[in-house]
């Protein structure tokens, strides 16, 4: 093939060949957003195993990294969602407390299955989530704002229903073992039986959230939207985009996603606390994207980035303590993280915008 047709070629498309190990690097990333952060998560998990004697890979630590990133990945998936749209939503912590206790308070006065209370309280957090969109896109109200709000309200809401006092689930299973509760006693249970998967309950949940969002995104129509919305708002309404429609059906998503995420936790727990969901599990997740490679500015995000980001924050909350550092070592790292995942994801979207392909 003549390469001089080829440079030709490329000059007219306006793609620009990297030619620095930096702009190589950088658009690797720009394909495959999900690599860098993923060899980032097996670089913590190397170091926290030389650094715990070989104890972070226990089955028992694991576990309860994976059940926290489990919770922090189906929050961190509902905020890529919306992100992707160009709003947030900083009401889901408020969401992950309401739906258990909804549940939990069903449970405890009228006796009602926790089968039943779950579906009422994730259909409430679905409805908090249609009335954050409905105030962002009909009011012109920064969804910023409005979920500040709703965040505030929800809290005042919970923690006024009961007196402010936990409420202790009753065992109902299969349910709760389906739905958070470990029976693995790790002297006699194999991790392969039915108690060893109970184990791990709450991260198959999260990765079948995750690939099913990955699957919206990326093969639907609805996924396209999302995008669209994001990338070019007035260019997605003329082409036929019902754009204010796309961000609440994507806010009722947040809000169902963090509800579930609180049953989850509670059924681990059996116990659902009006204290649970403070605003800094809306921040770790929010990081969590962010990290993962969803941008802020909106149009871009990955569901699968989701997961390992969260994986990544939980590694670095329970790693680091683990190792005896103080719990606030671990917010510099997070910190740290944010900010050059940030610098990260704005140099690989000017590698994409320069390849226009």
């Amino acid at each position: 093939m003549d390469t001089t047709k080829v440079s030709e070629r490329e000059r007219v498309v306006g793609v620009k060949k990297p030619t620095t190990l930096w702009e190589r690097l950088l658009f690797l990333l720009s394909r495959h957003r999900e690599a860098s952060i993923a060899v980032i998560a097996v670089l913590l998990v190397t170091y926290f195993q030389i650094g715990s004697n070989g104890q972070f890979l226990n089955v028992q630590f694991l576990g309860v990294v994976l059940r926290d990133t489990s919770r922090l990945a189906l929050i961190a998936v509902a905020e890529v969602m919306l992100m992707i749209t160009g709003e947030i939503d900083l009401s889901v912590s408020g969401t992950f407390s309401l739906a258990p206790y909804v549940m939990a308070l069903m449970s405890a006065i009228w006796g009602t299955p926790l089968a039943v209370g779950a579906l009422v309280g994730v259909v409430l957090s679905v409805l908090v989530g249609a009335v954050n969109g409905l105030i962002t896109v009909r009011f012109r109200v920064p969804s910023l704002i409005t979920t500040v709000g709703t965040l505030f309200l929800l809290q005042g809401v919970v923690v006024s229903i009961y007196n402010s006092q936990p409420i202790v689930t009753p065992v109902e299973q299969p349910f709760n073992a389906i739905f958070g509760e470990s029976l693995l006693d790790p002297r006699n249970d194999s991790i392969f039986s039915w108690h060893g998967i109970t184990a791990f309950s709450p991260l198959l949940w999260a990765v079948f959230v995750i690939l099913a969002m990955t699957l919206v995104l990326h093969r639907t129509t609805f996924g396209l939207h999302t995008v669209a919305t994001g990338s070019n708002l007035v260019g997605a309404r003329e082409i036929g985009v019902r754009t204010n429609r796309i961000k609440v059906y994507n806010f009722m998503i947040a809000g169902g996603f963090a509800g579930f995420a609180g049953i989850l936790n509670t059924c681990q727990f059996s116990s659902a606390d009006p204290a649970a969901g403070g605003p800094f599990l809306t921040l770790q997740a929010i990081a969590a994207a962010v990290i993962g490679g969803t941008s802020l500015l909106g149009g871009s995000g990955t569901a699968i980035g989701a997961l390992i980001g969260a994986f990544v924050v939980a590694t670095l909350n329970n790693g680091l303590v683990m190792m005896g550092a103080q719990a606030t070592v671990s917010d510099i790292y997070l910190g740290a993280g944010i900010l050059a995942a940030m610098i990260l994801n704005v140099q690989v979207d000017r590698i994409r915008a320069r390849r226009r392909i």
